[in-house]
Parts: C-alpha cells; structure tokens; sequence
C-alpha cells in the first residue's frame, strides 16, 4: 500500500490553471506536489487502481475537468480525467463531493474496439462506512469472452465482503452476473481495498492475455455491445441527475461526455429519452392530472425510476386529495423519499 501512495502522489504532483471553453471549466497540469496527508478514501481506490495498471495506461498524457460549486451551506466539487492505453480505448476516473461525508469514486474503462477485454465499471459512494453504494463489474462486451477468472474472483470477493448475491435490475442486460452490489448498507473500507486490488488485477490479465483481432464481424458485435453498455449507463444511473443539479448541465453535459465518449461514443441527445408532450400525464384510474412543470421535473430523475416514482406521488396526490401534480408536490415527495437514494 505505501507503493501504491507513492505512485499516486507523482501522478498527482499536480497543479492547476484554469482555461474557459464552452462554459466548462477545463483544467491544464503543471507540476507540483501534494502532501500526502490529503489522500482521501478515493484516492487511496485511485492509487491501486493507477498502481496494477501501470504501463497500460498513458500516465503522462490525460485530459481533466474540473468543477466546484461554492455556497453558504456547502461547497460540491467534481473532477474526471481521461486516459487511453495502447489496449484501452477510455478510462475514466470520477471523483465527487456532494456534501460533507457524502461523494464518491466513479471510474469506467472500455477497451479498444480490437480487443476481446471487459469494461471495468466502478461506482463507490454514499455515506461510507454505514450507507455504501458499491457497484463493481467487468461487463462482456465481447461475446467470446471467458469470464471464469472474474467470476471466481467476484465469488470469493463477495464472501469476503458479506454483500448480498443479488443483481441491479437496470444493469442487469449489460453487465455480467458476477457484479458485486452493496446497495446503501455497511461496508469496511479497509476491506474493499484488498477486493479492488483482486479486481483490478484480473482486468489487468484481461488486458496482457487479449491479442488484437481486427475481423470486422468481431469489431461490429463488440462496437453494438459498448454502445447498448454506455446508453444504458447514460439514461439509467442515477449520479447524473444529481450532478445536473448540483454542476448545471452544461457541465453535467461535460462529466457525461467524459464518461460515455471515445469510440464508440454516445451522445447525450442520443441517449436522452425526450420529454413526451408537456401536461399530458394522466391517472384516469385515480383522477390525477400532471401540469408540464411536475412532469418535466420527474423527467430528469434515471429512466429506470421514473415510472416507480410517478406512481409514488400520484398515491400521495390521493392521500392529499389533490388531483393536480404540480412541481410543488414532486419536491415534498423528493424530500420525503430520497433519503434511501443517496448516491
């Protein structure tokens, strides 16, 4: 682990000046040192993951967003660096303050197209140790993949980290079986750390053992696979909603570039559902009518809960005896329910 510190602290031997393109703050690097007393949780997560990759990744080149809302009440920060490798087509690294105890570690890798190798998909968040969100998987982009070795790994990781054997609904048609899921429950750090380092070592196998294959069928069927992996990401996790909220979306727009281009890159106009016709929602069963703002405000929740939570509210319209939705109500209810959804 001092190894590992080390080696983070010269990636990190950075410091900042700050360029304005497209309303998104971009950061460019120049060099100084950190103290490494300033590492934080995520950081440490960083340091083995940069550490068990070494060479297959282009360390000194990346490109960095950077951005921090100031308040009264908090101060919300959120950073992603891109990376590419000679077999890795983008790396991701995301980190994320919310709030005091609350933010997380976002990190998604995805092969070149030439390549039969797992995209690695990391988020870590919450309000660890008591409320952690952990989802951990290498997905099969490549139909020929053999994931044994990860799902011996996944096994004995997931015994070892008492995390329940169950899958994410939303992730369930492009992610692997083996996912490992702590969905807002205890989780010991210190013993996550020895379980991203078996993770990330069996990625890293992935990468030395893929040879390149430039058929094109092979490349068509893995290109359909990322694709259908980073719209499903894009539309369904619920990380973006929040940054929209706390960054804007013009930067919102920058993270998810961040995460979902490359190639194959999606788009977010691509991956957006829009917005069907403004006041149209109706329960005729329950006599509840939506006006255009209530709907337009429950749109920007993930696509995966926005039927769960309109059923939500339209039973808490009844119970007030209300029969029109307004966004006056979608907020008390958000207040009221979100609780259990804390990234």
């Amino acid at each position: 682990m001092v190894i590992a510190l080390e080696y983070f602290a010269k990636l990190q031997a950075y410091r900042y000046s700050c360029i304005t393109v497209k309303d998104t703050d971009v950061l460019l690097v120049t060099q100084v040192q950190p103290s490494q007393n300033q590492l934080t949780d995520w950081d440490r997560l960083e340091a083995i993951f940069f550490t068990q990759l070494q060479e297959r990744l282009r360390h000194d080149e990346c490109t960095e967003y950077y951005s921090q809302h100031q308040s009264a009440q908090q101060c919300v920060r959120a950073r992603s660096r891109i990376y590419q490798g000679e077999k890795l087509d983008r790396v991701m690294v995301h980190q994320y303050t919310l709030k005091p105890g609350r933010g997380g570690l976002v990190i998604f890798g995805y092969p070149r197209l030439e390549y039969a190798i797992p995209a690695f998909l990391l988020h870590i968040g919450g309000m660890p140790p008591n409320r952690t969100l952990l989802i951990l998987d290498l997905a099969p982009v490549s139909p020929e993949l053999n994931m044994t070795p990860f799902q011996t790994t996944a096994d004995q990781q997931r015994a070892a980290l008492s995390l329940p054997a169950t899958t994410v609904d939303w992730l369930s048609t492009v992610t692997s079986p083996h996912l490992l899921y702590c969905p807002l429950q205890p989780l010991v750090l210190e013993h996550f750390l020895l379980s991203f380092t078996a993770i990330v070592d069996t990625w890293r196998t992935y990468i030395d053992a893929a040879p390149r294959n430039d058929d094109p069928v092979t490349i068509q069927q893995r290109k359909a696979a990322i694709l259908e992996l980073k719209r499903v990401l894009l539309r369904n996790d619920p990380a973006f909603p929040v940054f929209t909220r706390a960054f804007g979306q013009p930067m919102s727009d920058v993270f998810a570039e961040a995460a979902f281009g490359g190639t194959p890159a999606v788009s977010i106009a691509e991956a957006v559902e829009p917005l069907s016709i403004p006041g149209s929602w109706v329960n005729k069963k329950l006599g509840v009518h939506w006006n255009a703002d209530a709907q337009e405000r429950v749109h920007e929740a993930p696509a995966f809960l926005r039927p769960v939570i309109r059923r939500i509210i339209e039973k808490e319209a009844v119970k007030e005896g209300i029969n029109l939705v307004t966004v006056e109500l979608v907020l008390r209810c958000e207040k009221k329910y979100r609780s259990g959804m804390e990234l």
